[in-house]
């Protein structure tokens, strides 16, 4: 098993002038396609509380910080990059 590092993003969504909410999105095989994970429950009234909350949301999917986010898996040929 190799462990897979996983590319998770923050962004914060205005769901109005006064509603700021954070999506945890991770991307695919595909760069260009990103999958929601996680959305928050509450708004926040500011652009940096939303990021923030969202900032410490993500690190949930973190065991340890110095590796960033990881997952078990099994390497297949199309994961190996020739020298």
């Amino acid at each position: 098993m190799t462990d897979h590092y996983r590319r998770l993003a923050v962004f914060v969504d205005r769901s109005s002038e006064e509603h700021f909410l954070w999506v945890i999105l991770e991307s695919t095989d595909d760069p260009a396609v990103w999958l929601d994970l996680e959305t928050g429950d509450a708004s926040y009234p500011s652009w940096i509380e939303a990021h923030e909350a969202g900032n410490e949301a993500l690190m949930a999917y973190v065991d340890d910080e110095a590796i960033g986010p990881v997952t078990e898996g099994t390497l297949d040929d199309s994961d190996v990059e020739d020298d």
